[in-house]
């Protein structure tokens, strides 16, 4: 089961950071990620949405830590 959560949290992290690569990519815009608390970032509605999946992707594997430390499963 830790293999699965590292994984889950891995697939989350990568998915969220190519992201913000290909975002600093198409504008040349560092600062925007790096002061992401002032909402600089412009991103396209398909960067928006694998970001949002990236986040939902990285929660999934914090519960499954949880459970797993838990020792629900």
């Amino acid at each position: 089961m830790a293999w699965l959560e590292n994984a889950v949290l891995a697939v989350g992290l990568i998915v969220v950071l190519a992201v913000y690569l290909h975002y600093v990519w198409r504008t040349r815009d560092v600062r925007g990620v790096l002061m992401f608390w002032l909402r600089r970032l412009a991103l396209t509605p398909a960067e928006f949405k694998l970001q949002r999946a990236g986040i939902v992707v990285l929660f999934a594997g914090i519960v499954l830590r949880y459970v797993n430390m838990m020792q629900l499963i």
